[in-house]
């Protein structure tokens, strides 16, 4: 989970740093440049340097530990487990601010000020498929 904290707060920085690049070229970018911080936590081959799928409500990285599950008990790959389980989100009445005050003492407790933490959030959740107006 740690490293999980550690690689959301580096992937979120650089969607933000790269906002106006398309979101496929941000993350792109973003993987190389994370991948130097996410060497120092983990191995180069992990799924957080290989795969950059976030959860599309939450924000973090996702990988076959953290996959939610859907209905009919199958795999999830736009959801992690905090969020999304038996087809459902956990919290359906959740407001995008409530997610982010949920997010952000993680994001603190793995070194980040509360104001970074939150500006990140704020500006990273409204870009996921659950938060993003149409």
């Amino acid at each position: 989970m740690k490293r999980l904290i550690l690689f959301l707060a580096c992937v979120s920085l650089c969607i933000v740093s790269c906002k106006q690049k398309t979101q496929q070229e941000a993350r792109q970018e973003c993987k190389k440049e994370c991948k130097k911080e996410c060497e120092k936590e983990c191995k180069p081959d992990s799924a957080c340097c290989k795969n950059m799928q976030l959860c599309q409500s939450c924000g973090m990285p996702l990988s076959d530990e953290v996959y939610g599950t859907n209905a009919d008990g199958s795999v999830n790959k736009e959801y992690c487990k905090y969020c999304y389980a038996k087809g459902a989100f956990i919290a359906p009445e959740m407001t995008m601010n409530e997610m982010i005050e949920v997010c952000v003492p993680h994001m603190v407790e793995q070194g980040m000020t509360a104001e970074k933490a939150r500006q990140i959030m704020e500006q990273t959740l409204p870009t996921l498929k659950r938060w993003k107006q149409e």
